[in-house]
């Protein structure tokens, strides 16, 4: 084995995950994808995304799913949890990508057509993967086998060393068999201010019905005379339980005293197709601010 002296210069980049709460997923160099949300039914149960190389050189992409759906980490920040192994809720294993792999000049896409082939026993209800497409540089400016440091030296003789580029978007993929519905159940909700600027809501939500619930929460502030002093809306999904906190900034110098929280959730998306997402009435709950 080659002894790598302290003075080395390395080039690294790991996988970048991206659409965490979010329906849609950000557009990450080197990794173009359009649509950003799969919907699958059993009256149409295939569906395609297509792929774009935005890159300057050739790239090798390949494609995966995983069980996966969002939820709310410790402190109460969005995050996609990716799990494997058998759920009740996965669609993973039974839709299939077609090709998986796939080589594209720069400027060039790729159809990726996806098929569902649920099993016959299926019961009503919304099921989740998530869709994962990898990007990776055919030839990096370093030969790099994947896993493998590569060193090499320069004319000076100093070793370089370097691993493989590789980055990667996911995005969510749904199919829906029979009757779906779905809804949230407030469980709790506190407002509490924090600063002299601003207040942080927090909730604990619990989805009902056999979807998720992917929406909004609109969030308003109101003084002692019921004047709106701050709004926000923030997107928030229940596929079981969610624990989200927002930070409201607003204007108040007196620590939140007299201060009421109004939160209104509702599945009234503009981003995303009305007709993509499961609908359900909206609900508001009000609670008053806990001074600091």
């Amino acid at each position: 084995m080659r002894r790598i002296p302290p003075r080395i210069a390395m080039r690294t980049a790991g996988v970048a995950w991206c659409a965490l709460g979010r329906l849609a997923s950000a557009q990450l160099p080197g990794v173009a994808v359009d649509p950003h949300l799969v919907v699958l039914t059993h009256s149409k149960p295939s569906g395609e995304i297509v792929v774009v190389n935005p890159r300057s050189h050739a790239t090798d992409f390949s494609v995966d799913l995983h069980f996966g759906y969002a939820s709310t980490d410790s402190s109460g920040q969005a995050r996609v949890t990716l799990a494997e192994g058998a759920d009740s809720a996965s669609a993973a294993e039974w839709i299939l990508p077609s090709p998986r792999r796939f080589r594209l000049a720069p400027g060039a896409s790729q159809t990726v057509r996806l098929l569902a082939h649920p099993p016959a026993d299926t019961r009503d209800g919304e099921y989740w993967a998530r869709l994962t497409v990898h990007a990776r540089d055919v030839a990096p400016p370093s030969r790099v086998a994947e896993g493998v440091v590569d060193v090499t030296s320069t004319s000076d003789g100093a070793p370089h060393v370097a691993l493989t580029l590789e980055t990667a978007t996911v995005l969510p993929v749904f199919y829906r068999q029979g009757n779906v519905q779905t809804g949230v159940a407030v469980e709790s909700i506190e407002a509490r201010a924090v600063s002299d600027s601003a207040i942080e809501v927090r909730a604990a939500l619990r989805r009902t019905g056999n979807a998720a619930f992917v929406g909004l929460a609109t969030i308003t502030v109101r003084d002692a005379m019921d004047r709106i002093v701050a709004a926000t809306t923030r997107q928030v999904a229940v596929y079981r339980a969610s624990a989200p906190r927002w930070r409201v900034p607003f204007p108040g110098s007196d620590r939140g005293v007299g201060y009421r929280v109004t939160v209104e959730l509702s599945t009234r998306r503009h981003d995303v197709d009305p007709h993509l997402v499961v609908q359900s009435d909206a609900q508001e709950h009000t609670v008053a601010v806990i001074p600091e």
